[in-house]
């Protein structure tokens, strides 16, 4: 089967932290929060996703692997062949009396959003902001109020597999009449080459660490239970599997139906899996299994599609 499209979805579950930090005030640091039916539920943004997954990255790359960084201009080198950097995560590089080049990712992340009210799972934490004072003077400090919370966050990742190390380019018919094509100039040495990449993305999401208030707030934001499908048509509709309820149960009616619409293109849907995340975990796995899809912990999950990505080149 051709892999035109993978997708992922995800749960991460987190203790006491702040994650991504909103406005605030000089002497506030809140959450960003969104709301739905008028309760208040935490978020980290798009924005920080695609930048902790890049970073991750960056951390596992070979000596003879590249990702640049960021003129003063926040520009990049926008060379896909050789930098990881620009093909996965895309550039808008300005050109000279030409205009600008412009790539879209072919990696698409979506905002992690907390499943759980935030009123009921925050607290505000109060910290001393220490000046520094002359011999003999007194302490000074500025009391600084930080909210925290937990939660259950689901996010999702969708990997456009033929865009990777590739960019469209326009055919233009001679004939007026027949309209124009679009092709994919593949950039890279070969399909191999193209796969380690994705690779790298897949790896990546199980090691992504860089998020904000870590120094204080250490917690794990990796995802804790995944499904991943290998699709032979490229679309994003995995991404509503999950609807979690505040006594912690997940929808079986809406795994069932967003299942059976996925397996109509996807030979191959792995889930990963931690316990104690959620309440009614033995009715989902039942899901599942009756599926034949196969469960396993998140780092044999990602292995087992690796491993089928392997054979599918």
């Amino acid at each position: 089967m051709e892999i035109k499209g993978i997708n992922m979805v995800w749960l991460s579950e987190v203790d006491l932290t702040n994650l991504n930090s909103g406005e605030g005030e000089s002497n506030f640091v809140d959450v960003k929060k969104f709301k739905k039916d008028n309760i208040e539920y935490p978020y980290v943004s798009g924005q920080a996703m695609r930048f902790y997954l890049r970073e991750s990255i960056r951390r596992d790359l070979n000596d003879n692997e590249a990702m640049c960084l960021p003129n003063n201009k926040g520009e990049t080198c926008g060379n896909i062949e050789n930098c990881i950097n620009c093909d996965l995560f895309g550039f808008m590089t300005t050109i000279k009396d030409k205009g600008a080049d412009v790539r879209t990712s072919p990696i698409k992340i979506s905002p992690a959003i907390g499943l759980l009210p935030f009123e009921d799972n925050s607290n505000i934490d109060f910290l001393t902001r220490k000046h520094r004072v002359g011999e003999g003077e007194k302490n000074k400090g500025d009391i600084v109020n930080v909210e925290i919370g937990t939660n259950i966050y689901k996010s999702g990742l969708s990997i456009d597999v033929r865009a990777v190390g590739a960019i469209e380019i326009i055919k233009e018919n001679e004939n007026s009449n027949v309209p124009s094509e679009l092709e994919m100039d593949f950039k890279l040495k070969n399909e191999n080459e193209r796969y380690n990449r994705i690779k790298k993305v897949l790896n990546g999401i199980l090691s992504i660490s860089n998020y904000s208030k870590q120094a204080r707030l250490l917690v794990d934001f990796t995802p804790d239970i995944f499904a991943i499908s290998l699709q032979n048509q490229y679309n994003h509709r995995l991404q509503k599997l999950f609807i979690l309820d505040e006594d912690r149960n997940l929808n079986i009616s809406r795994i069932n139906d967003i299942l059976d619409d996925v397996l109509e293109y996807s030979n191959d849907i792995v889930i990963g899996w931690t316990s104690g995340i959620i309440n009614n975990e033995i009715d989902v796995k039942k899901v599942f299994k009756d599926k034949d899809i196969q469960i396993f912990t998140p780092k044999k999950a990602i292995h087992e599609v690796i491993n089928l990505i392997n054979v599918d080149d």
